[in-house]
């Protein structure tokens, strides 16, 4: 049995409008990071004695300057791989794009399913392609197979 405890806590969001289209951040171009210059979504770390939607909160917050008011639960995951312990969370923005401020990544975008499914998404701001993370495009699609199932209802 593999011992979990040591495994980074993490959240992220899926934001979304009426969960048409999802907002995504293009990270950094850091080698000191994982994925630099693909396309992930909202979140971080969780830090000690942080509760995950308070960590979500503070993310948000840190990288948009917004925040929603209620965050609603879509699963907890344990990525043996990665050696993350991820905590999935979904909201409906109630701003517009053009009010967040981006303060933490390069670009970041509003993208349709199928955008997101086609694995590279492009930036606006630069112009071209980027990819996904591949883990991230992975909780997509099992969050996409579930909007339809149990989510829409919300």
């Amino acid at each position: 049995m593999v011992d979990k405890s040591f495994y980074k806590k993490v959240v992220i969001v899926f934001l979304h409008n009426d969960f048409n289209s999802y907002l995504l951040q293009l990270r950094d171009f850091k080698s000191s990071i994982i994925f630099p210059g693909h396309w992930g979504a909202f979140g971080g770390a969780i830090e000690e004695g942080e509760s995950p939607i308070a960590a979500l909160s503070r993310e948000l917050t840190e990288e948009i300057g917004y925040s929603p008011e209620t965050f609603n639960f879509f699963r907890e995951v344990n990525k043996d791989q990665q050696k993350l312990n991820i905590h999935m969370f979904y909201s409906s923005m109630s701003v517009s794009l053009a009010e967040l401020n981006l303060m933490e990544g390069t670009d970041m975008g509003m993208f349709t399913i199928e955008e997101i499914l086609s694995k590279n998404l492009y930036s606006q701001k630069l112009g071209k392609d980027f990819p996904m993370v591949p883990l991230l495009l992975e909780l997509f699609l099992e969050f996409f197979e579930n909007i339809d199932k149990n989510i829409r209802a919300y």
